[in-house]
């Protein structure tokens, strides 16, 4: 699930291999993710918005689309079933999980991430790209929906009612779990989904590369209570995936994520 540059830049010509820069970032940074991919990309890349292949009629920031949606925006970008995707972005392994994590709930079968991003792909001395790309569309096909990859709000209200034993481990900065900074997003308070623990997804990575093996599995050990279902959260759903993908990399697939995260759950529980 994790590649790293020099592998990409020995595959890169290959005619099944799609590469996607999937940048975003919070709605406080000021910063343009599709004008950046413009202006500087690896080779090939196409653009996925994330922020534009979601739910567009939920009240919900970039929520899972329908299979049929994501149909249509996957063919879009010229993207085939049996492709194999190299998904990076920009900052190291901020959002590459995120779009990891939605093909791997859409049923594709080869989704890899380039540990480290466009850094690591500059540091290999990859070509750079730059301008306007042409697509040729393609006819996408989700073969199956895996979905227990994600859970609900009102699976987890479920849980909770019968008692069921789980984690619900919070990615967000440390500060802004304990309430001490503002959330980003307008019109959403501090707080956290009761009983939840916390894990600051920074403390997975080094400048933009995910630790070791070895590292992960410490950090998680010294975290989880035991081995129940861990059920990933965040701000909105996108830095949830990286605890997704790194339960995965060290072999526990015992995981879902909470796709609305704290976004959804202060505005349903604040009324």
């Amino acid at each position: 699930m994790l590649i790293n540059a020099h592998w990409l830049k020995k595959n890169i010509k290959k005619s099944n291999l799609k590469i996607l820069d999937c940048s975003w970032y919070l709605p406080n940074s000021k910063r343009n993710a599709k004008k950046e991919f413009i202006n500087m990309r690896i080779p090939g890349a196409i653009f996925f918005d994330i922020d534009d292949i979601c739910d567009k009629k939920s009240n919900f920031p970039h929520m899972l689309p329908s299979y049929k949606y994501f149909e249509n925006k996957i063919s879009d970008l010229g993207i085939n079933t049996e492709d194999i995707l190299v998904i990076y972005c920009k900052e190291g392994v901020l959002s590459s999980p995120r779009v990891w994590w939605m093909f791997k709930y859409f049923g594709h079968k080869e989704v890899f991430v380039l540990n480290g991003g466009l850094k690591a792909w500059m540091l290999a001395n990859g070509m750079i790209n730059y301008g306007p790309i042409n697509i040729k569309k393609t006819k996408y096909k989700v073969k199956r929906v895996n979905v227990n990859f994600n859970s609900t709000y009102e699976e987890i209200m479920e849980m909770k009612k019968y008692k069921e034993r789980f984690n619900i481990l919070d990615a967000r900065p440390k500060n802004r779990f304990l309430e001490l900074e503002e959330e980003p997003r307008e019109n959403i308070g501090r707080g956290k989904i009761e009983g939840s623990l916390n894990l600051d997804f920074n403390l997975l990575d080094t400048r933009g590369f995910f630790k070791s093996k070895k590292t992960i599995r410490s950090v998680y050990k010294n975290i989880l209570k035991k081995n129940y279902k861990v059920i990933c959260s965040c701000g909105s759903g996108v830095s949830a995936c990286a605890l997704a993908l790194t339960l995965s990399y060290i072999g526990n697939y015992n995981w879902s994520v909470y796709d609305g995260s704290w976004t959804e759950w202060y505005l349903k529980t604040k009324s």
